[in-house]
This record gives C-alpha cells, structure tokens and sequence, in this order.
C-alpha cells in the first residue's frame, strides 16, 4: 500500500484555480450501434490527449466518461469469437426437424418439426448474440480493455480512419512522457480514477496495481 501511495503522489504543483480551462477540439468522432445488443456507442478523440466515451445500451445506465489516451498501447488487438457451440445446436435441430418431416417416423411429425424450427432459431440468434469482433486497446501496462470498438462499425473505413487517429495521437502522446516510472504512475492514477468512477472493477484495479507495481523500480 505504502509504495501505491508513492506511484500516486505527484511533486507538480496543482494548477492554478483561478486560471480558465480552454475548452478541447474535437479531433475526430465515431459513432456506433449495435442491433443485436441494441446499444450505441459516441467516441470523441480531443486535443488534449483525452477520448471522451458515451455508451448507452438497452437495460442499461448511460455511460459518460474519458479516457487519457497516454496510458493506452497504440497496438490494438482484435477479437473475434465465435459461439460454435450454439450454431452446431442450430445445425442439429434443422438437421432432425428435416428428417422428421420427410420420413414420417413418428405421429405428428408436423408439429415436431415446427418445434424443432423455432428451437433452432432461438439457438441461431444466441450463437450470432454471443459472438463478436471487436477492436481493443488495452492500457500498455496494466493490460485492461479501456477502449472497445466493433469492428467494421459503421464501415470498414470510417472505423480504420479513426483508428489511424488514434493510434497516432497515443503514440505522440508517448513522445511526451518523460520516463518509465512517471508513465506508470500516470497509468495507476488513470486506472484508480477509473475505478472509482465505476468503469473498471475494483478486482480489475488489484490485479492491474500488482501488474504496475512489480514494474515500478
């Protein structure tokens, strides 16, 4: 706890209340919905090394919150996964509602059938719910998913350009930090302010405070 405390202290100065904070640019802006999940989803890359994140889904409290990009690893990691499990369900309830239908094998193989169909259906759309492609930047030391973006959403290219800003403020932001031990404190910070505003779990910030701490000389 006590070399936590460390990493979180600060020897900059704070700034000064009575100066005004100009307001940041907009750098570029993605928008995206996902009619499965129905959710949707507003990020806004500042000036000010920031990405501003809105998330509004169904069931679901709107989310409003930034991220400090300096934290981020500029090499995002795509993830794809595929519920199999359900579509072979699918598979094999069309395959038997197909076969009882054409061999009569039992008394009312009609309304088996049919069963059989809307089973497979409900198994079609869990598979397609349950499956994903995604874009994630994950923080560069802690290793947390902080950016989540889907992938060809709304388009292949809408999404590359605004990855391709990303990546290239991230990685000037990274010219920027002036060492190791400063970069991983900044990124503890980051984190437990993301924690205490509810974005990230406080077992994600244990596990990511022993991740930064062993690395922290």
């Amino acid at each position: 706890m006590y070399l936590e405390e460390i990493c979180l202290s600060t020897a900059e100065d704070d700034p000064e209340v009575d100066q005004p904070l100009e307001a940041p640019d907009k750098v570029a802006v993605l928008e995206q919905a996902n009619w499965m999940r129905r959710c949707r989803l507003e990020f806004t890359l500042l000036n000010n090394y920031h990405l501003s994140v809105k998330t509004q889904g169904f069931m679901q409290d709107a989310r409003d919150y930034t991220v400090d990009i300096r934290v981020l690893d500029p090499h995002p990691k795509r993830i794809l996964k595929v519920a199999w499990s359900y579509f072979l369900i699918f598979f094999a309830l069309c395959g038997a509602a197909w076969f009882f239908a054409l061999s009569g094998f039992a008394l009312n193989t009609t309304l088996l059938s049919i069963s059989l169909v809307v089973f497979a259906g409900v198994s079609l759309i869990l598979a397609v719910y349950r499956s994903h492609d995604r874009m994630v930047f994950y923080s560069q030391h802690g290793r947390t998913p902080l950016v989540v973006l889907f992938n060809r959403s709304p388009d292949r290219v809408t999404l590359d350009s605004f990855i391709d800003a990303l990546v290239e403020h991230i990685k000037h932001a990274k010219d920027h930090n002036q060492g190791a031990n400063e970069t991983l404190r900044e990124e503890l910070k980051e984190h437990r302010r993301l924690m205490e505003e509810g974005i990230i779990s406080s077992k994600r910030y244990d596990i990511v405070k022993q991740r930064i701490l062993s690395q922290h000389s």
